[in-house]
């Protein structure tokens, strides 16, 4: 390599380059000139460098390209403002606390706070926003009167009283309350809330859970030597043993007797039982006389703890379990660990939502617009989700859509699996949802939003990122039409099924379900159940073979049936509506243009159902094809036809155990779809009070049913039932697969608009060929070019507890 030295005249060049010069001081070629050597080896090197640099813009420019931008967020996501709640909206924070305080102060009430609250003594169970009446709602919402003052509805579960009972009250206004009234809902079937009939909470379960652990110690010698494993002596994740109670609590109204049974704890325990069962009479307040009074131990049954010990230690003939300890984690059944021969030698990411303009919903605090859509929604802690004052093109279609009950019925042999009858909304299916984990649960587009409660504890608590809202693709079109002919077509056109969905998921016991509303762009509101999870299995006693196949050792996984309530209040041009079937038969008739030639012909007519029982009983006797619509007889589309919403069930499921005298709670199985006149009292279907006394229910509704009233020309709500038979079998393990276990209903426009809403939808793309090849392609002006990256938002933010309220 030239060593470069300095020169006066020409800067750094390279000493082989020398300076042949005359006494003088000048150059012997003259002054400023150099040898053809010297130039061609300055053009070399100028060249390289330009070469250099030519490459490194061209790198520069290709990582700029593949390095693109993360896409724009889109429209505005507000937090919700705590300091001034709309009408829909949940409590806050400060009115729950100040709800409770004002609860704790009340003398006469003798409340004292959760955290010292005792079987025996007066305390706050829940607190939960009270609607107001409808009438008032729509009136601020004209814009008439101002809006209505915001009340809490608080349980406080009485055990200081003779007899014990549960008392609901309304407290107001918030945030500052000067009042409280006790209520009674007009639905309810009695004046006084039993006793019996309260959900389980902490109080009680803390001191049932203290005894099982002093019962489980009298039986350490039958579950080591049946199981190797201990409830009160074990090591987590080694050899431990876990209770899990089931519900109803008894045989008949009273009575509060709850069945615990036992499994190994493991992931999925939900699949590991030990055919142990203990039986618990809690009725009383006084702690001092609650009792086992049955416990079954390998399908044998037994009144005393003693006596099973005894007989098991003793010579007595008694069929004993034997359970080997399990083998390595990675391979355990009911886990979600991977294995098995894998369908890719390198894991590969599936698809994903890409949002290449950003979010095209808004969402201000509880409220959401989207395309043509408005509406507001909630999470209420019984039952969840709930949406209100749904609008498209700025009209009313449906004052309130909201989740009822879901229930789940079992049949089976043994003590636990026999009388397993599920009302969920018992079991607090809002506050028992849980966070959503992006990627999986919802897209990474989502947006997640918090819920707060203030249930079964002292101070209000947040589940983070409870709900998700995202606009879904539908990987469908919503319309498209392709014109062909011989030899060629004439056109395509067509549009995505692009929707919106917001979205929560909720844990009750063993099993998860996804609640869905789905917003789409031809004014159809969709409503989707989701069912996932564990599937519940018992012990394999002989007796259990007729209920379920085995999917494991020892396992059988039985019948059941999932159910689900919805309240549909729709409002068609107004709160005046009639609800018709459409109902479709044949005749026989000559064809017109044909003399002596006949055919058979559909025809439906329309039928305006004068009361409930038309409604209700007297639809389930038509075996008719139908249509069922709410319409507005005073409101006509253009074309003279009455402007009405069709409601579709695709989850029809026939209500199998409805002479069981444990689903009489759940009468509104019965109806795929009833129909009642409004009344505010009649604001739910169910209760949280079905699931411990489903035999006498406080709510029934069939007295919704019964009174008979006019539903012509009135405010109606729609009561629509979706459901699922299941028979478990070996695929459902380790968990059930929503796919197959989906059930969705419609609320379809009906002659409500002159023609169908999306064509005005940007997003339309129309293809016509031309003449001489190619084609015209019509986008309206969207564009098919993504020049973003979704920003990423997978799963590894989750966090999954639940918070404390900060205010």
């Amino acid at each position: 390599m030239e060593r470069l030295s300095y020169n006066s005249q020409y800067g750094r060049v390279p000493e082989t380059f020398t300076m042949a010069s005359s006494k003088d001081g000048s150059s012997s070629d003259g002054p400023g000139r150099c040898t053809p050597l010297f130039a061609l080896k300055v053009t070399a090197f100028v060249s390289c460098v330009l070469c250099v640099l030519f490459i490194a813009v061209i790198i520069a420019l290709a990582v700029i390209k593949l390095e693109r931008p993360t896409c724009a967020p889109g429209y505005s996501v507000i937090p919700r403002d705590f300091e001034n709640p709309r009408v829909f909206d949940g409590l806050t924070p400060r009115e729950y606390i100040s709800a409770r305080d004002y609860l704790l102060n009340v003398k006469s009430l003798n409340v004292v706070p959760f955290s010292q609250a005792s079987i025996n003594s007066s305390y706050i169970y829940m607190i939960d926003h009270l609607m107001p009446l409808k009438d008032t709602v729509l009136t601020f919402l004209q814009g008439i009167s101002k809006q209505p003052e915001r009340t809490a509805k608080a349980i406080i579960i009485r055990g200081d009283m003779t007899p014990p009972r549960v008392e609901e009250y309304i407290v107001g206004p918030l945030p500052y309350p000067t009042y409280h009234k006790l209520v009674t809902n007009p639905s309810f079937t009695k004046s006084r809330i039993p006793y019996s009939a309260k959900p389980v909470d902490k109080i009680e379960y803390d001191v049932l859970y203290s005894m099982l652990y002093n019962i489980s110690v009298e039986l350490y010698p039958l579950m080591y030597g049946s199981y190797k494993l201990s409830y009160h002596n074990c090591t987590k994740g080694v050899d431990c043993l876990l209770w899990w109670d089931i519900a109803p609590r008894g045989r008949v109204s009273g009575e509060r007797k709850t069945w615990f049974w036992s499994f190994r704890d493991v992931e999925g325990f939900y699949l590991h039982p030990l055919g142990l069962e203990i039986q618990i009479d809690h009725e009383s307040t006084n702690v001092k006389e609650w009792k086992v009074t049955k416990i079954v131990y390998n399908g044998q049954q037994f009144y005393e703890v003693d006596d099973l010990v005894t007989r098991y230690g003793g010579v007595n003939l008694l069929r004993k379990i034997n359970y080997e300890p399990l083998g390595a984690k990675e391979y355990l059944y009911s886990s979600y660990n991977r294995r098995g021969k894998s369908e890719m030698p390198d894991p590969l990411q599936g698809p994903k939502l890409v949002e290449p303009d950003g979010r095209r919903y808004r969402v201000d605090g509880q409220h959401v617009s989207y395309m043509h859509w408005d509406f507001d929604f909630k999470m209420r802690p019984s039952t969840g989700l709930q949406v209100f004052d749904v609008r498209f093109q700025e009209e009313r279609i449906a004052y309130e859509i909201s989740l009822q009950d879901a229930v789940v019925f079992y049949s089976g042999y043994g003590p636990v699996q026999g009388t397993s009858m599920y009302f969920d909304a018992s079991w607090m299916m809002g506050a028992t949802c849980n966070e959503l984990v992006p990627g999986v649960d919802c897209p990474e587009t989502a947006v997640f939003l918090d819920a707060d409660f203030l249930t079964n504890t002292q101070d209000p608590w947040r589940i983070k990122n409870s709900v998700c809202i995202f606009e879904n693709t539908g990987n469908i079109p919503l319309r498209r039409h392709y014109t062909n002919f011989p030899g060629g077509y004439s056109g395509y056109a067509g549009l995505v099924d692009y929707h919106l969905i917001v979205r929560t998921i909720t844990n009750i016991w063993n099993y998860d379900y996804i609640f869905d509303y789905i917003f789409h762009q031809n004014g159809a509101v969709q409503v989707r159940v989701s069912a996932t999870g564990y599937v519940q299995a018992t012990y394999a006693l002989y007796g259990e073979r007729k209920f379920g196949y085995p999917i494991y050792n020892d396992v059988v996984a039985n019948i059941h049936q999932h159910l689900f309530n919805y309240k549909v209040d729709l409002d068609i041009n107004g709160v005046q509506n009639s609800y018709a079937t459409l109902d479709v038969s044949t005749h026989r008739t000559e064809v017109a243009w044909s003399k002596g030639v006949h055919k058979t012909e559909m025809v439906f007519e329309k039928n305006i159902q004068e009361n409930e029982l038309d409604a209700g009983p007297g639809q389930l006797n038509n075996t008719k094809p139908k249509y069922d619509v709410i319409l507005n007889m005073d409101a006509t589309s253009k074309f003279k036809s009455e402007r009405g919403y069709r409601i579709l069930n695709h989850g029809i499921s026939k209500f199998i155990l409805q002479e069981n005298e444990a689903t009489k709670a759940a009468n509104w199985a019965k109806y795929p779809l009833a129909v009642t006149k409004y009344h505010d009292f009649e604001d739910t279907s169910s209760s949280i009070y079905a699931q411990n006394d489903p035999w006498d229910p406080l709510l029934d509704f069939d007295k919704f049913i019964q009174n008979n009233d006019s539903i012509v020309n009135t405010d109606i709500v729609a009561w629509v039932t979706m459901g699922l038979l299941h028979i478990p079998h070996t695929e459902d393990v380790p968990s059930t697969t929503t796919a197959g276990s989906q059930v969705t209903f419609y609320l379809l426009p009906f002659n409500y608009f002159t023609e169908c809403p999306s064509v005005s939808s940007p997003n339309t793309v129309k293809i016509t060929p031309k003449r001489e090849g190619g084609i015209n392609l019509n986008t309206h002006g969207t564009s098919f070019e993504s020049t973003c990256v979704q920003k990423s938002n997978g799963p590894d933010k989750y966090d999954g507890r639940l918070h404390d309220v900060e205010l």
